[in-house]
């Protein structure tokens, strides 16, 4: 509590009078009966009346209309009580003018002993231009955390769908890769089978070719059969000549011939079987180089097809290792994905996280900010002990 005292040792009367009245704030001092008896020219500034129409006159003509008819009350209900809840210290308020327009104001009051009761002096300090610029900076601000508020809230929005995706593509790549590495495997099988496939045609290839050889040797054997029964049948025939002859000179014989002519009937018989023999031989022969003909045409039409068969397969082997690798390369990659997805959506959870927070932020700044006005939306400069603590944001994920 300040007590105004002057003492004439110290500080003239006159030098205090001067000081109050060219000091920068306004100052008003009543006496014991609430009468104005000290109005200086910031006082008249600021409310703008005149100091002869003020002194002598009840300091409620300075008080907002709302609160003149308690005015008189309130200040000698603290004379008699002691009971200081506004003197002694400051306090923002809004007095009217005389011209009926609202000014902001810092009041500070202060009581002084005159005999035994209290006079009352308020320093009234003008912070309109101080209200002013706080009020716009506070409506700035406050669009700004209005702006940050909403851009959070986008910002979640899209965070959350891209968390969505993230985790929906986590998934799809993790059947994606399951899935390839079947494929793989399977691939790696085919290859396997193709490249057995080729070695089993190379081989049948070589076996034709050999048997293509096999029929030309059987055929020219069968030719060189052909030319010996040839000569077989000439010796039939010879043998069969000279059996006809040798009977006819036995007939001649007579009875001393008889038994070479039942010698010559016999190989005459030998000689005819010697000749259906070579005759069989011969037909079947003829047979078997004509079979063996076609077999060798056949043969020869199949080899170029079991050459294009072994070139497919070859090209199905060499196209399949290719896949093979191919597949391993793809699936290689998918792995890769799948980690870079994986990442992604742990991203996408840290900025999702980091978001709640920032919103959490956003919405305590807007709290803050309402805490400098009351509830008519006036600015207070005190602190009304309401502010929340503001969340940080983590490095790590919630």
């Amino acid at each position: 509590m300040a007590i105004l005292t002057f003492s004439k040792n110290r500080l003239p009367g006159w030098m205090a009078e001067a000081t109050l009245s060219n000091a920068i704030d306004a100052v008003v001092i009543i006496d014991s009966n609430n009468d104005v008896i000290f109005f200086n020219r910031a006082a008249e500034e600021l409310w703008g009346y005149a100091a002869k129409e003020v002194l002598g006159k009840n300091v409620r003509m300075l008080v907002p209309q709302r609160f003149q008819a308690g005015h008189d009350e309130y200040v000698n209900s603290n004379r008699r009580t002691g009971h200081d809840k506004i003197v002694g210290s400051s306090r923002d308020l809004k007095l009217v003018r005389r011209d009926g327009r609202e000014v902001s104001v810092s009041l500070a009051l202060s009581k002084m002993r005159v005999g035994n009761t209290w006079a009352y002096a308020a320093f009234v300090r003008n912070i309109s231009g101080e209200y002013t610029a706080l009020n716009r900076l506070l409506d700035r601000v406050n669009e700004s955390a209005d702006s940050l508020m909403a851009g959070c809230r986008d910002m979640g929005e899209a965070i959350a769908r891209v968390s969505e995706g993230a985790a929906q593509q986590a998934s799809a790549a993790q059947q994606a890769s399951a899935s390839t590495e079947q494929m793989t495997a399977n691939i790696r099988q085919c290859a396997e089978n193709a490249a057995q496939t080729e070695t089993i045609a190379v081989r049948a290839l070589k076996q034709a070719k050999s048997a293509v050889d096999v029929v030309e040797e059987a055929m020219s054997a069968m030719s060189a059969i052909a030319e010996k029964i040839g000569i077989v049948q000439d010796i039939a025939r010879q043998t069969d000549l000279l059996a006809l002859n040798a009977g006819v000179e036995a007939a001649r014989a007579g009875v001393h011939g008889r038994g070479f002519a039942i010698v010559a009937t016999e190989v005459r018989r030998l000689a005819e079987r010697s000749q259906e023999a070579a005759n069989a031989i011969v037909s079947l022969s003829r047979t078997t180089t004509e079979a063996s003909g076609k077999a060798r045409t056949e043969l020869n039409t199949l080899i170029p097809e079991f050459q294009r068969t072994c070139d497919l397969v070859q090209e199905i082997s060499s196209a399949t290792n290719e896949q093979r690798v191919g597949s391993e390369q793809i699936s290689t990659a998918i792995s890769q994905l799948d980690q870079v997805i994986q990442t992604n959506a742990l991203a996408a959870r840290t900025a999702e996280s980091a978001t709640e927070i920032l919103t959490g932020n956003a919405g305590s700044l807007l709290s803050l900010i309402e805490g400098f006005r009351d509830s008519d939306g006036n600015i207070k400069r005190t602190d009304n002990g309401e502010a929340k603590q503001t969340p940080r944001l983590s490095k790590q994920p919630a």
